[in-house]
């Protein structure tokens, strides 16, 4: 088999299955050997019959629901408006220099950090979780449609303008179509902040939701049933990314970044 042949395996689905493969591999050959401890670490086999026990009952599918429920609150009100924000920034000198400086300040900041803030605020449960995430998701999706917007040849805003297009229509049909492939970039970005941020504000804030299954599994040293959640909400967030490749590829299937895409 020639090299290229061999490299090109990596890239079919079941090629990139195989590193995953091999890592259950030595995880299980170390629990085995006892190389790692199984009462800290426990085996796939023991994760698997943990996660199989779960998908019986209905606990791990309600909390699931309710976290899922949380982030997609906060990633369409984080997306809808960062879209917003962004295009202001990006159309207005004047609003620009007013949001500019505060989104530079917090984009860095852990959100995580301000889960506290939030509990002061909001209490403990759904709000605490939606705001964390919609903050999370907010940023990046300012900051890639500003620059989506912004980066809009001049030569096709001259044109237009030439030509009599109105403002609204400018919006609709040159910036936003311009910017697309950057929005669904952040979007993704924000979609992988959902999960993270929800997750971690049911750890500290909730009483309720899969991030509080996996805290409440650790601290009563249920590591197998902890492993098995952590597992499960993976699982979840690997076919939410999937799936926004799937609807990023439907509609920039006229831009040429749907051919780099083809590859992620």
């Amino acid at each position: 088999m020639r090299g290229s042949d061999r490299s090109a395996i990596f890239f079919t689905p079941a090629g990139r299955v195989l590193p995953l493969v091999a890592f259950v591999l030595v995880w299980q050959a170390a629990s085995a050997t006892k190389w790692l401890d199984p009462a800290f670490l426990p085996p796939p086999t023991a994760v698997a019959t943990a996660l199989f026990d779960l998908l019986r009952g209905s606990e791990i599918r309600d909390n699931l629901l309710v976290t899922l429920m949380r982030a997609a609150i906060g990633l369409v009100l984080g997306a809808a408006a960062g879209v917003w924000l962004g295009l202001m920034m990006a159309r207005s000198v004047v609003f620009r220099a007013y949001v500019a400086p505060i989104v530079g300040g917090t984009y860095s900041l852990p959100k995580s950090a301000l889960i506290p803030l939030f509990i002061l605020w909001f209490g403990i449960g759904t709000v605490t979780t939606v705001c964390a995430v919609f903050l999370a998701c907010l940023l990046p999706m300012i900051v890639n449609t500003f620059q989506g917007v912004a980066s809009t040849p001049k030569v096709l805003v001259w044109g237009a303008e030439a030509l009599g297009t109105s403002r609204r229509d400018m919006l609709l049909r040159i910036f936003l179509p311009h910017a697309l492939p950057d929005i669904f970039t952040g979007l993704r970005i924000a979609l992988g902040f959902s999960f993270v941020l929800a997750i971690s504000s049911e750890m500290i804030a909730s009483t309720n939701g899969i991030g509080k299954l996996i805290f409440m599994y650790g601290e009563n040293g249920a590591y197998d049933y902890m492993f098995a959640a952590i597992a499960c909400i993976v699982i979840v967030a690997f076919l939410a990314d999937r799936f926004m490749l799937l609807v990023t590829r439907r509609y920039l299937r006229w831009h040429e970044s749907a051919v780099a895409r083809e590859a992620a």
